[in-house]
């Protein structure tokens, strides 16, 4: 019993021992990795108040960082091992194999160099996208100094970065995506050019601001569209009708369910069969999206509503214009009539 008790006690204890050596490691990563991205964004504070907009950039010595990579590291080590071996041994073979390590590293570096050094960079207009999608930065490379640049990586933080080569004296245009988290006029952030080549033992890469921007529409939400009604139409003028009561429109046949109010009892009368009678309302063409429509909503669900209604009457081809605080635009149809409203909510402001 009392040997049993000592090894219960003894797992207890390793059990608890290895619980601190873990939390201990834990509280290790996460130190590091703080402490990484303190460094990082310091790092890119530093960088983004050098860097100015320009709508052209070519790449120099004064714009372009290099440092090592971690398979970069590990390749110096090794050579520094081979290195030290050679001086305890004496080996010529190996005070070969140490130089011809150092020196491919450093023809690393001046490679990597190389490949952003005098590559011209320039921002091309970007479509306008709704909120919450991709807003899509066109930017054309270029370079005439005779050589290929390969293996490239354009991107912006936190973003997919898209990959390009670009083959001497050409022009390369490239599109770089970043998710839009609000409707307006969209800067892009600071875009990064990154290179691994040759070997991978280093990392390139330079930090410019080519002032692009994107305008960005407000989230279309979908909800039952109603008929609007809107404007002074006469019924010549109005382009459909809906259900209603006010004027006969026709007769339609039977169906079960149809209020016997409504039949032809004359036709019946008469043997024509049962009919029904058919009233309608007519409706103006012209739709006006106005802002009192939405009551109850703040700004941003207002817009968006207003947003989807826009896009569903452009595709329909109906005449539609828009109703806003202090402003309002003429119904109109055609692309350039919703490229017009849609900016309008995009830049719009309450004041």
């Amino acid at each position: 019993s009392s040997s049993a008790n000592v090894e219960r006690s003894g797992c207890h204890r390793l059990e608890s021992y290895c619980h601190t050596v873990t939390d201990s490691g834990r509280a290790m990563r996460l130190k590091t990795l703080n402490v990484r991205s303190a460094l990082t964004a310091r790092f890119a504070r530093w960088t983004a108040s050098r860097v100015r907009p320009k709508e052209k950039v070519t790449l120099d010595r004064r714009m372009i960082y290099i440092l090592p990579t971690r398979h970069g590291l590990m390749f110096v080590f090794a050579a520094s091992l081979v290195f030290m071996a050679a001086i305890n041994y004496a080996v010529s073979l190996a005070f070969g194999l140490a130089f011809l390590m150092v020196s491919i590293f450093i023809l690393s570096i001046l490679y990597s160099f190389n490949n952003l050094n005098q590559l011209k960079l320039r921002g091309l207009s970007s479509p306008a996208v709704f909120c919450g999608d991709y807003a899509v930065f066109k930017i054309e490379l270029s370079c005439f100094s005779g050589r290929n640049r390969e293996a490239l990586e354009l991107s912006f933080r936190e973003s997919h970065a898209t990959y390009v080569d670009i083959i001497k004296n050409d022009h390369e245009p490239v599109e770089v995506f970043i998710k839009t988290g609000e409707r307006g006029d969209f800067k892009a952030p600071l875009l990064k050019i990154t290179t691994y080549f040759p070997l991978g033992l280093c990392r390139a890469w330079s930090v410019v601001d080519l002032d692009l921007h994107c305008l960005v529409y407000p989230m279309p939400v979908t909800f039952p569209m109603a008929d609007f009604t809107g404007g002074s139409a006469n019924k010549e003028e109005s382009s459909f009708v809906v259900t209603g009561t006010e004027d006969y429109y026709g007769l339609r046949d039977y169906v079960l369910g149809d209020s016997l109010r409504q039949v032809a009892w004359k036709n019946v009368a008469r043997g024509q069969g049962m009919q029904v009678k058919q009233f309608v309302d007519y409706v103006d063409s012209q739709v006006w999206l106005d802002w009192d429509m939405f009551y109850g909503f703040n700004v941003e669900e207002k817009l968006s509503r207003i947003c989807f209604c826009a896009v569903k009457l452009a595709e329909g081809g109906r005449p539609y214009g828009l109703k806003l605080p202090e402003l309002e635009i003429a119904p109109g149809v055609g692309p350039e009539h919703r490229a017009k409203i849609l900016r309008t909510l995009a830049l719009f402001v309450k004041s």
